[in-house]
């Protein structure tokens, strides 16, 4: 991926950017796009292990439940993307309130989901579309 695209994800991501609406139609494509749960599950597993060599934001998740996490992160993707999932994890804000994460570091965080949406060859669209979909909750994750 490029540089160019990096930034450009990053810029969305740090103004807000909503999700358009879209058909369950075109989510479902989507949810395609990314090889359905067991694409997700591997997209997933590949952007924690990012994270983890992440020495901007690593320690942040020093003390996290990975097993969770990753099981939180798959099906709040899944069901992000039209699948047949369900999200039942924390609300994002009181689990990010007194963490003190940053704008940075959130671009952080998804320059490493890029990175594994990228190796597991998910078209730029529909990286855009999930990007833009997480993207409202950065007004929830950003607290510094």
């Amino acid at each position: 991926m490029n540089r160019t695209t990096l930034k450009l994800s990053a810029l969305a991501i740090g103004l807000g950017f909503s999700a358009l609406s879209f058909s369950a139609f075109a989510s479902a494509g989507y949810y395609n796009e990314f090889g359905q749960k067991a694409g997700i599950t591997s997209i997933i597993d590949d952007f924690v292990g990012n994270v983890a060599a992440d020495n901007r934001i690593n320690a942040y998740f020093a003390h996290a439940n990975i097993p969770f996490l990753k099981t939180s992160l798959v099906n709040q993707v899944c069901e992000a993307l039209g699948g047949p999932c369900k999200y039942t994890g924390p609300a994002m804000a009181p689990l990010h309130h007194s963490m003190g994460v940053t704008q940075a570091d959130f671009n952080a965080l998804t320059e490493d989901l890029q990175l594994s949406m990228t190796k597991y060859n998910v078209p730029i669209p529909a990286q855009n579309h999930l990007i833009g979909i997480l993207a409202p909750m950065s007004k929830d994750i950003i607290t510094k």
